[in-house]
C-alpha cells in the first residue's frame, strides 16, 4: 500500500489554535486554583475551530478509561460527503495532568493519525467506503459478546489502514524522543515508544505486523527530518 501523508495544512491551522487555547486555558487554571475544567477546554477548542471553519468537533466526557494515559480519543468520518473529525477529551485522565506541551504533542499526533485515515477514505472513494468494514468494526465482530479484548486488538491493529496510521504515530514518538537509533533498535527503547509497546503486547517481535509498522514508521520519520 502506498504511504499517505497527514493533512499538514489542517494540522498547521490547528497548531495555531492549540497554542492560543493553551495560553487561554493556562490563565483560566491560574484563576481557578490550578483545578482543571476539561469541559471549558473543549469549549475553547470548539469555539476557535468553528470560527476558523475547520472540520473538527471537540467534546469532554467523564468516563473511566482502561488506560490512565489515554487523554483523548478521535474518529475520522464524514459529515455528508465531507471529511470530518470528532475528538473526545477524557476528563478523568486529564484532571490534574494537563500540560500545554504534552497536550499539544498528543493533539498533533492524533491529527496526523486521523487525517491519514481521511486521506485513505478519499483514496477509496465515498461510495465504496460505505460498503467496507473498518479495523474497529472487524475487531468488534471477532470479539463478539463473549469474545476477548485481545482478539479485538489483534485484528484492529492488523488492519492495513491502522498499520499505516500507527506507523505515523510511532514516527511521532521517535520525533519526540529525538533518537534515531530507537528506530533501529526499538526493543531497547520500548518504554519510550508507547505505540511500539502497544503493538508488542499483541505481536511477536518478528511478526509481519511489527515489520510493517516499523517500515511505515521509518518512512514517516524521514519526512519529519
Amino acid at each position: 500500500m502506498s504511504i499517505l501523508s497527514p493533512d499538514y495544512e489542517l494540522i498547521s491551522k490547528v497548531e495555531i489554535i492549540i497554542d492560543a487555547v493553551n495560553a487561554e486555558y493556562s490563565k483560566e487554571l491560574e484563576m481557578n486554583n490550578d483545578i482543571d475544567d476539561i469541559e471549558s477546554l473543549a469549549e475553547m477548542l470548539n469555539e476557535r475551530c468553528e470560527k476558523a471553519g475547520l472540520p473538527i468537533e471537540w467534546d469532554a466526557e467523564d468516563e473511566a478509561r482502561e488506560h490512565p494515559e489515554e487523554w483523548m480519543s478521535a474518529m475520522a468520518g464524514f459529515k455528508g460527503t465531507s471529511g470530518h473529525l470528532w475528538v473526545i477529551l477524557w476528563e478523568r485522565n486529564l484532571q490534574g495532568k494537563w500540560g500545554p506541551i504534552t497536550f499539544k504533542e498528543r493533539v498533533l499526533q492524533m491529527l496526523g493519525h486521523e487525517t491519514i485515515h481521511l486521506n485513505q477514505y478519499a483514496q477509496i472513494g465515498f461510495d465504496k467506503l460505505m460498503t467496507l468494514e473498518s479495523g474497529h468494526q472487524k475487531g468488534l465482530k471477532l470479539q463478539g459478546p463473549a469474545g476477548s479484548t485481545e482478539n479485538y486488538m489483534r485484528l484492529y491493529l492488523s488492519d492495513p489502514h491502522e498499520l499505516m496510521a500507527y506507523g505515523h504515530d510511532l514516527a511521532y514518538d521517535l520525533k519526540i524522543i529525538n533518537n534515531p537509533s530507537a528506530l533501529r533498535s526499538p526493543e531497547a527503547f520500548i518504554e519510550e515508544l508507547p505505540v511500539y509497546q502497544q503493538y508488542r503486547r499483541f505481536f511477536d517481535v518478528d511478526s509481519k505486523q511489527i515489520k510493517q509498522l516499523l517500515s511505515y514508521a521509518a518512512r514517516y520519520y524521514n519526512g519529519y527530518n
